[in-house]
């Protein structure tokens, strides 16, 4: 009798597990803290990518944006150490190429680990170099190849883009929009769904473009609109006493922001639709840099985490810099390319 009563129990359990799913329900043991379904703990990962986004206790969201393509547009330049705006040291009081090739090979394995992570996504990774030395170059080559993402560098071509700057008083400054102008040419006219812009003195946490590609996809289908995602938490933002809204990700928090540098993750959609932004920052030199994203996104919503995702590599002083919360010498000793 036991033997069939287990039979039974058996039996029953699977109609059960069965009728709940077509119904659109997950069964989780209490007890175990497991869901039986499949055979996962609460705390593992519980999305099924381009599918649906679950999040305990809050239940689950079916995925809307689906997302196919990703690009890394990733931006050199080393041929000075000091800040672009300031004359200070950075943190850690290094050459500017080692910023450089830590972030490139903080990117790098973020990339690795994504790919298989989403194995039905295409990620490709595309360095613009300002002209930096032969060997240099060759070193960024050498990063991409060990971390075996698919890649392409090119140098950055100011001749041809400095005659449709605005301005003529600043040559370090047309040097740097002709390097954002050529990134977004290239974006606008590559066939990729998201586009991730990355200066190069942002340090990655491991899992950072897994962690924006899921809160991508789970905002974009909560608000039914492509969103805006910067990777960092800028210390400023906390002395600006101002609402906002806090969202769950995959896991992190992350809350709305009126502002942002230059690095962010968007849809192409977005950058065609609102290429008169973009356009309008890459041309001229206004105080703040990034006015035009600013009034950007009172159209379209931009998220940061909480705690960050990349450290952005200022002087420690800098309101722009160094992200609270996090163990930032662990993140720049697990970063060494060497």
């Amino acid at each position: 009798m036991k033997k069939i009563n287990s039979i039974n129990k058996s039996f029953f359990r699977k109609i059960f597990i069965k009728l709940n799913r077509k119904l659109g329900f997950e069964i989780i043991d209490q007890n175990s803290l497991t869901l039986p379904t499949s055979n996962k703990k609460i705390n593992e990962n519980l999305n099924i990518f381009n599918h649906k986004d679950i999040t305990l206790p809050l239940g689950e969201i079916k995925i809307e944006r689906k997302i196919n393509s990703f690009l890394v547009i990733f931006r050199s330049f080393t041929k000075e150490n000091k800040l672009l705006s300031q004359n200070k040291k950075r943190l850690f009081e290094k050459q500017k190429k080692e910023y450089t090739f830590r972030s490139l090979h903080s990117i790098c394995r973020n990339i690795n680990l994504a790919n298989k992570h989403f194995k039905n996504v295409n990620f490709f990774l595309k360095v613009i170099d300002d002209n930096s030395d032969l060997d240099v170059q060759k070193n960024l080559i050498k990063i991409c190849k060990n971390n075996k993402v698919k890649f392409v560098i090119e140098n950055l071509d100011i001749e041809i883009n400095s005659k449709k700057i605005n301005f003529k008083d600043n040559k370090r400054m047309i040097a740097h929009n002709c390097h954002i102008l050529q990134s977004k040419d290239f974006a606008k006219n590559s066939n990729f769904d998201l586009i991730y812009f990355v200066e190069d003195d942002y340090l990655h946490d491991h899992d950072a473009i897994i962690e924006m590609i899921y809160a991508y996809q789970k905002f974009s289908t909560l608000y039914k609109s492509d969103i805006i995602l910067c990777p960092a938490d800028y210390p400023y933002l906390y002395s600006k006493y101002e609402q906002t809204n806090i969202l769950i990700g995959h896991k992190k928090h992350w809350r709305q922001t009126n502002e942002s540098l230059c690095t962010y993750l968007i849809s192409k959609s977005i950058l065609n639709k609102y290429w008169n932004y973009y356009e309008d920052m890459f041309l001229n030199n206004y105080d703040p840099y990034e006015k035009p994203l600013h009034k950007l996104y009172k159209k379209v919503k931009c998220f940061s985490p909480m705690p960050s995702l990349a450290l952005h590599l200022t002087n420690i002083n800098s309101i722009y810099g160094l992200s609270p919360i996090i163990d930032w010498i662990k993140i720049w000793k697990k970063n060494n390319y060497k």
